[in-house]
């Protein structure tokens, strides 16, 4: 689905990736993972379009994302940042019909379809109560709540995410994750890039493990000690409780 080839990125002629290779295949769950400066921000920038002056090649289902238009883009990815900025006092609705925008010709409305669509996503994630109240009024819970219902009103192939656990409380960070695992089970290809290992860990079935822009680990899921000593200089323990995988640092 996703093949990545020689990619290589500079700024001011400082390596931030250097002669990575990769393939992810459809359905698959990646955890993308290292210390900070490792390159993790910059790759998902390249993959969803914002970045393409970069070496080497990409390319989605055999399509060169460098020929790729952003409205082409939006119908196979949906890009899920860190931050929620909205400072405009949009509607829920509206946010969320906006996820039909790639599929909706310049001159008309949304469609029966994309109505359709949205009220059966809406009924499905739990959110007439929110439909009409202002975004900025919701918590942050609630708004990465509508951002992920938005990913799937857009009904891609691949969904990013950046670090999305970021200013979260347990009971969001819990709900998200529940809630990313659907998506997956649905047939969806997701990519997060985080520095919440021990969350993520437990749910991914494919981890890459990045380093001063290099590639230390990809591949299937593999609880490593030394890998991840050598990504975070310091050391991580597994549990497995109730068949549940249990991440913690070795403090």
């Amino acid at each position: 689905m996703i093949d990545i080839t020689d990619l290589s990125y500079r700024v001011n002629n400082r390596e931030i990736l250097e002669k990575l290779n990769l393939t992810m295949e459809e359905g698959d769950s990646w955890l993308i993972f290292g210390p900070n400066g490792a390159g993790k921000t910059t790759l998902l920038k390249i993959l969803c379009g914002f970045l393409r002056d970069f070496d080497g090649q990409v390319h989605y289902r055999g399509s060169d994302i460098k020929r790729m238009t952003i409205k082409e883009l939006a119908r196979i990815i949906s890009y899920q940042p860190q931050f929620d900025e909205f400072s405009l006092p949009l509607k829920v609705r509206e946010v969320l019909l906006a996820g039909r925008y790639p599929y909706k010709s310049f001159f008309k409305d949304y469609s029966d379809e994309d109505y359709r669509i949205y009220r059966d996503v809406v009924r499905r994630m739990d959110l007439e109560a929110f439909e009409n109240r202002d975004i900025t009024t919701l918590s942050g819970g609630e708004r990465k709540k509508v951002l992920l219902a938005s990913a799937f009103i857009q009904d891609v192939a691949i969904v990013f995410f950046d670090e999305p656990f970021s200013f979260l409380d347990p009971e969001a960070v819990a709900n998200l994750r529940k809630m990313m695992v659907e998506m997956n089970r649905m047939g969806k290809t997701l990519v997060a890039v985080s520095h919440r290992f021990e969350v993520l860990f437990p749910v991914v079935n494919k981890i890459l493990a990045l380093k001063d822009g290099k590639i230390l680990y990809a591949g299937p899921k593999v609880f490593d000690k030394q890998l991840l000593k050598a990504v975070y200089n310091t050391s991580f323990e597994k549990i497995v409780w109730e068949e549940k995988e249990i991440i913690f640092l070795d403090a």
